[in-house]
């Protein structure tokens, strides 16, 4: 199924530094609830960023309505081992939004959803950029579900006033239950990313774990492969998601 994800690649541009695209799920939270997701670890690569630590890759999602969440995504990098630079990725300030779902009478869901919104300039970026995907989830009786991601970025450029990134995106979004309790989880993703600006393509694959030690906190571990030239090629991540019910 991923070996049809084909990508070509191309030359590195100083433009843009954003970190691999990462697909995203069909889950909503409650109103009121706030979910805070940071990953932190060791990124490997030839990217702009050489090796880097990620301090941290960051998503807080607000619950506003049973069909709409707050959604802001960034990341924040130290880049390579000697130089101690401090990079951003852009802020993506966006709303997560249910259009449509149904089950079936074996229990299985279907659903569409989209994330829309801007992209803001961070650490050595300039401009207003804009995000939006296009969602597709298939549900397998609660315990399996995958999420096909379609949708393009516009990224904010640089103080020096190179073009700005702009990338078509496609990825699949994989989470199964490994036990009837849900304590257990296994995530999967594969990502890809065609510039249509002069940066380097995209194609990486992760696979990792959750543990819920509780309703409202969740721990992860994640192992990242990325196979073109000047981009991420690996990275292990340490997650924790607490939430917090505000209303």
């Amino acid at each position: 199924m991923f070996a049809t994800l084909l990508i070509c690649s191309s030359h590195a541009s100083a433009a843009g530094k954003r970190r691999h695209f990462e697909p995203d799920d069909l889950e909503l939270e409650r109103p009121g609830t706030l979910d805070l997701d940071l990953q932190v670890g060791p990124v490997y690569g030839d990217s702009p960023s050489k090796d880097h630590l990620l301090l941290p890759d960051f998503e807080l999602a607000l619950g506003l309505a049973p069909n709409v969440e707050l959604d802001v995504h960034g990341a924040f990098t130290e880049d390579g081992v000697a130089r101690r630079h401090v990079s951003g990725d852009a802020l993506w300030v966006a709303s997560k939004l249910g259009l449509w779902d149904t089950r079936t009478d074996s229990g299985d869901t279907w659903a569409v959803g989209a994330v829309l919104g801007p992209r803001f300039p961070i650490i050595d970026e300039a401009g207003i950029g804009y995000g939006a995907l296009a969602l597709l989830g298939y549900g397998h009786r609660r315990r399996l579900a995958l999420v096909l991601n379609a949708g393009s970025f516009i990224d904010p450029g640089t103080k020096l006033g190179d073009r700005r990134p702009l990338s078509v995106l496609f990825g699949l979004d994989l989470n199964a239950e490994l036990d009837v309790r849900g304590v257990w989880s296994l995530q999967s993703e594969v990502g890809t990313a065609y510039y249509l600006s002069p940066d380097p393509h995209e194609l990486f694959f992760a696979l990792g774990g959750t543990y819920a030690v509780s309703a409202r906190l969740d721990v992860s571990l994640t192992a990242l492969g990325g196979v073109l030239p000047n981009t991420d090629h690996a990275a292990l991540l340490l997650g924790v998601s607490p939430q917090f019910g505000l209303w």
